[in-house]
């Protein structure tokens, strides 16, 4: 089952949450993320879509598609480093974000509510790094079988 991210907060701690959070409209086509941009912010869709994608030469390459309460920029927004992708709102999309300085200062103020918001980012993580390994894996089997196949079609044309 796909969890979405504030699912293990109760209808209080969510509200906390939310609270301290700055919330932003987007409209379709428009860039809610930048690639390479070093921001500490983490982005929560409340209403609408969005799409991660990177660019490899002239191509966009799709990399994720978030709904309704998926988090993304939680890499960043943990340790710092340049955005990996672009995120584009596929619709007209309402999106709370929350900057690392608040977050820190609810870490002080509602260490309970953070805990669980960490957690539930690492549940995440997983989430997509098992993803990854999974598509990682098709990717390195495809390529097996395709060698082999390129192998054998050179026998066979040299006859």
């Amino acid at each position: 089952m796909h969890r979405k991210f504030l699912d293990d907060l109760t209808d209080v701690e969510r509200t906390e949450f939310i609270s301290r959070c700055e919330k932003k409209v987007f409209l379709a086509g428009t860039e809610i993320v930048t690639k390479d941009d070093t921001s500490r912010v983490m982005f929560l869709i409340k209403t609408g879509s969005a799409t991660a994608s990177d660019s490899w030469d002239e191509d966009s390459v799709p990399l994720a598609i978030f709904s309704e309460w998926d988090v993304f920029g939680e890499m960043s927004f943990l340790d710092g480093s340049p955005r990996s992708a672009t995120v584009k709102a596929t619709e007209d999309s309402v999106v709370y974000s929350i900057e690392w300085d608040k977050f820190l200062e609810l870490i002080d103020s509602k260490p309970v509510i953070t805990t669980k918001i960490l957690l539930s980012l690492v549940k995440i993580l997983i989430n997509r790094l098992q993803f990854i390994d999974v598509a990682f894996t098709t990717i390195a089997v495809a390529n097996r079988d395709m060698k082999k196949n390129m192998s054998e079609m050179r026998k066979f044309l040299k006859g």
